[in-house]
């Protein structure tokens, strides 16, 4: 407890030398604390639309974008951190929903997360409200769709080819929720700078400007008010459209379906053979993009 009785000239020396203290220049000031990450658990889901049905994605046959020839391979970007939220291993499926692929390739190490918001990749098929949920799950709102942990889904079991697949057909990218269960509300954002190169009923492709030029598509947006056009050059991070489900005329759940296509030929970290437009397991670089977004780093 301070002295009330101290000698007046002693109490001003004191408060004098508290004053250059706090106005000199040299003194270093205390840090900004870490920039504060998004909320990864959004508020209660919003009730939508009645539940729709899932199903096999990508029903209509969509054109493939050219391929951009035999680019330079750029430098190697540094490796980013490890994720800390909570999320499944890749290639890690419940059992009864597919083989599952296991690749630790993080395909693209600097790319931006696909959406401007928090999102919880899981199953839109398997997952409350779809063709497959679980008994009594019959709302796309249910809280598991909207839960950590992060699910992989890629060679979830359906009917479309994927050569990386063990039985050569399953889910050719990830699902993915917005933060909340309302359509027509979250921003799709593009992952990297390059060019949009085909627009289909329900489909948005991307083709990377720079090597390895790695085709990007997003699918269920709100298609009557996207932001770009065929043939607009995008910036990392710039709006696309609006999560929602379209699905060519018959909706789908409220999700983005993620896509990444191999830009040149090459092989898995398990030795499979890559051709330019193979599908490629977008898992884990989704999980260092979306640990880059939570640790308040800019996209682009």
């Amino acid at each position: 407890m301070n002295d009330l009785r101290k000698p007046l000239p002693l109490a001003l020396a004191m408060l004098a030398t508290l004053t250059l203290t706090a106005c000199d220049p040299k003194t270093p000031k205390p840090a900004d604390g870490p920039p504060k990450p998004p909320s990864a658990e959004p508020g209660p889901p919003q009730a939508d639309d009645a539940p729709s049905e899932g199903g096999a994605e990508q029903e209509a046959s969509e054109p493939l974008p050219p391929s951009p020839g035999d680019p330079v391979q750029p430098d190697a970007p540094p490796a980013p951190s490890p994720a800390t939220f909570e999320h499944n291993p890749a290639g890690q499926l419940p059992s009864g929903q597919g083989s599952g692929y296991l690749d630790r390739t993080v395909w693209s190490p600097s790319m931006c997360w696909p959406l401007a918001e928090a999102g919880f990749a899981n199953s839109q098929v398997y997952g409350a409200g779809g063709g497959m949920a679980p008994p009594g799950k019959t709302s796309q709102c249910d809280s598991m769709n909207y839960t950590l942990p992060w699910r992989d889904n890629f060679c979830e079991a359906r009917s479309r080819s994927n050569p990386l697949c063990g039985s050569g057909t399953g889910h050719q990218g990830q699902d993915i929720r917005p933060a909340t269960c309302k359509k027509n509300e979250h921003w799709a954002v593009a992952t990297e700078a390059g060019t949009i190169t085909d627009i289909g009923t329900y489909t948005v492709t991307l083709v990377a400007k720079t090597a390895p030029h790695y085709t990007y598509r997003y699918l269920h947006m709100q298609m009557t008010t996207l932001a770009v056009k065929e043939g607009d050059k995008v910036t990392a991070g710039q709006k696309l459209g609006k999560v929602s489900n379209d699905f060519g005329g018959t909706p789908t759940t409220i999700h983005l379906h993620f896509e990444m296509r191999a830009g040149v030929a090459g092989v898995t970290g398990d030795g499979k053979a890559v051709a330019v437009h193979t599908f490629l397991p977008p898992y884990l670089s989704l999980a260092e993009a979306y640990q880059r977004k939570l640790n308040g780093e800019t996209c682009g």
